[in-house]
């Protein structure tokens, strides 16, 4: 029988396998806890990806806030070793996305949004234990 976790595994795997050499792609709830990752072991460690994905929030909507840009739909840091993408799923998730730095941030938009409502409706849905 699914649980919620191998399901979010599931969705979270095939999101990554459309993406661009993704270093991972994590669910992040609103405590901001690592609610499910793939891959299970990340280049960087848990902690590390939920609280930048907080910060990236944090700052993004500070920034939104000041130019009166309405809310948060992602952020992009990009560096020269990573591109770190935050991007709100809902009030209370984001999902955080490492990608190298050579990955342009569009080039996620589709299959996000092919996998994005997947991940809510998992998010929704009732698993018996």
């Amino acid at each position: 029988m699914a649980t919620r976790q191998s399901e979010l595994q599931r969705v979270l795997g095939l999101l990554a396998g459309e993406l661009p050499d993704p270093d991972w792609v994590a669910l992040v709830d609103g405590d901001g806890l690592i609610v499910s990752c793939v891959p299970p072991d990340p280049p960087i460690s848990a902690d590390q990806i939920s609280a930048m994905a907080a910060a990236s929030q944090m700052m993004a909507e500070r920034i939104l806030t000041e130019l009166e840009g309405g809310q948060m739909r992602y952020a992009s840091v990009a560096g020269a070793k990573r591109l770190h993408l935050t991007v709100m799923v809902k009030k209370d998730h984001l999902l955080s996305i490492g990608l190298g730095p050579d990955v342009a941030a569009q080039a996620t938009f589709a299959p996000l949004g092919r996998w994005i409502p997947e991940v809510l409706r998992v998010l929704k849905a009732r698993f018996t234990t």
